[in-house]
């Protein structure tokens, strides 16, 4: 076991005393000093030995001052020591013992050599307890914990409340995000989610007629069309709603050769209704899906262009190639999405509503809860904002090495996973501290200090992790938030919730949120992408 000592000047005749004495006995030390009765500050000292414990696990240290007291206060602020100032042997004994005491401090006004050496060699011999002092050594890390996640964190929202966060992220101000004009035009159109929630609701009865209209018309199944059915950030939203009972089953067709036959052996294409929804991929390869997908269904109606469009619905943009496919081959309805968004942020229009209607969500009464939570994320006190207040914390543990989010969900919320990967790689991903997101992994018995743990649990749910693991990780001082979802109509404040907070974590980064990327309203158009770069 490694042993680091130091000394201020008042302590600096004992501590060489010591450090003699313990090499005698041929034990590892490192001498951290000082080198000299000359005047010195203790708290150099008192980190230089602590920080060297902190950074070697199963070492200790010993420090020496005039009382102990001063170099015990400093070590302490290092994260994980536990520094002590025993007034004799038994007390020595019993903060190693119960409290499993990492660094000793000792008072050379008040000790003789004597004494001094045999409290040293008493702490050094005696060894930890475990059992109920571990579960009480575990709470004083969980404190710790806390302690610091509230510091790191209260000076990033009185940086971000000086900068106008959220009411300029919500006035969609692109000034925030980057200082180049050339940039702003985009980000500003980017930013346009913020509003789907109002518009939306505005567009309702469209999608209310549209979606009695599909009920009347006794469809079965729902085939998804996206570009990448295995990586589509729409595709995962879709399987987040579920499906209701009573409403068509859901089939997202792949991108292997052989998806389309499998389909069809699957369920009657020709009682299907097929939505067909714009991405970045929509190229010839997409083309070709859509082709063979329209080729099959006017086969299956005997030639018949009208009846065969009557099962298809698209949501793109006008004077996009899909848009010109949809009115070629009769589609029974074209949703406009709104220009300029990406992809991932487009959940909560068109682009995840419709699906939401057609697998048995009621689209008003899931929009009346996003926009309760949109109102909440206009709060100004940033510790009180849903949203905000998890950018923050996410964002600030990321610049301290915590940039791994390990999400914890529900069995019915595990698609919320790749989504939430999707929207922090996007927001934070420029930065040298981006936010990597995990989830679906077994629990481990410990982690390194580079986790931040999500629980997001579903009542109707069984628990996503035992209690007991769920406290362990708590105990081990692992940053952990739980967020309760009630039903499935808290889905969509969920997305909005998650949007905010990776929009925040990215202004904490210092990265701009909205990279250069194609849009899912701008997908088709036969202009250049609009970059924010």
């Amino acid at each position: 076991m490694r042993v680091y000592v130091g000394s201020d000047h008042a302590g600096f005749s004992l501590r060489k005393s010591l450090v003699e004495r313990l090499r005698v006995q041929e034990r590892d030390i490192v001498d951290l000093g000082t080198d000299s009765e000359a005047a010195c500050d203790y708290p150099e000292f008192a980190y230089s030995v602590a920080n060297a414990v902190r950074g070697n696990p199963g070492s200790l240290g010993i420090l020496v001052c005039a009382t102990g007291q001063g170099m015990a206060t400093a070590a302490g602020k290092v994260r994980g020591i536990r520094a002590v100032v025993p007034a004799n042997v038994e007390a020595a004994r019993l903060s190693r013992f119960d409290n499993d005491a990492n660094v000793l401090c000792l008072g050379s006004r008040f000790l003789v050599e004597g004494e001094a050496y045999a409290i040293v060699e008493t702490w050094l011999a005696t060894g930890f307890a475990g059992g109920r002092h571990a579960r009480r050594i575990a709470k004083v890390a969980a404190i710790e914990t806390a302690s610091a996640v509230a510091f790191m964190t209260e000076g990033e929202r009185l940086a971000l409340a000086s900068l106008g966060v959220p009411a300029r992220i919500f006035d969609r101000d692109p000034a925030l995000f980057s200082a180049q004009p050339k940039a702003q035009p985009a980000i500003k159109a980017a930013l346009a989610w913020l509003s789907l929630p109002a518009e939306m609701s505005e567009r309702l009865p469209e999608l209310t007629s549209f979606t009695a209209e599909i009920r009347q018309a006794r469809f079965r199944d729902l085939v998804l069309v996206v570009h990448d059915a295995e990586n589509s950030p729409i595709a995962d939203v879709v399987r987040f709603w579920g499906s209701s009972s009573g409403a068509l089953r859901l089939h997202i067709l792949g991108g292997e050769p052989a998806a389309l036959a499998t389909l069809e052996e699957s369920i009657l294409l020709d009682a299907a209704l097929i939505l067909v929804i714009d991405g970045p991929g929509m190229g010839k390869t997409f083309e070709n899906k859509e082709e063979r997908l329209w080729a099959t269904m006017l086969d299956l109606c005997a030639g018949d262009v009208r009846r065969a469009g009557g099962h298809f619905v698209a949501i793109t943009c006008a004077r996009s190639r899909l848009a010109e496919i949809a009115e070629a081959h009769h589609y029974r309805k074209v949703f406009q999405g709104t220009p300029g968004i990406g992809e991932v942020f487009s959940a909560l229009g068109f682009e995840g509503l419709v699906p939401a209607a057609l697998l048995g969500l009621e689209p008003g009464r899931l929009l009346t809860r996003t926009r309760a939570m949109v109102e909440s994320c206009r709060g100004d006190r940033l510790e009180d904002n849903p949203g905000a207040s998890l950018g923050v914390l996410l964002g600030s543990l990321a610049k301290h090495g915590r940039s791994k989010l390990t999400l914890l969900p529900s069995k019915s919320l595990l698609p919320l996973g790749p989504w939430i990967a999707q929207v922090m790689s996007l927001a934070t991903g420029k930065s040298d501290n981006g936010i990597m997101t995990v989830w679906g992994e077994r629990l481990l018995p410990s982690y390194p200090p580079d986790r931040i743990f999500v629980h997001v649990q579903a009542d109707e749910d069984a628990p996503a992790i035992p209690s007991e693991q769920m406290e362990a990780l708590h105990l081990a001082g692992q940053p952990y938030i739980q967020i309760a979802v009630r039903d499935r109509y808290e889905l969509g404040a969920e997305l909005f919730r998650w949007e905010i907070a990776a929009t925040v974590a990215a202004l904490v980064l210092g990265t701009n949120p909205f990279p250069a990327l194609p849009t899912a309203a701008a997908l088709g158009e036969r202009e250049q992408p609009v970059t924010t770069a």
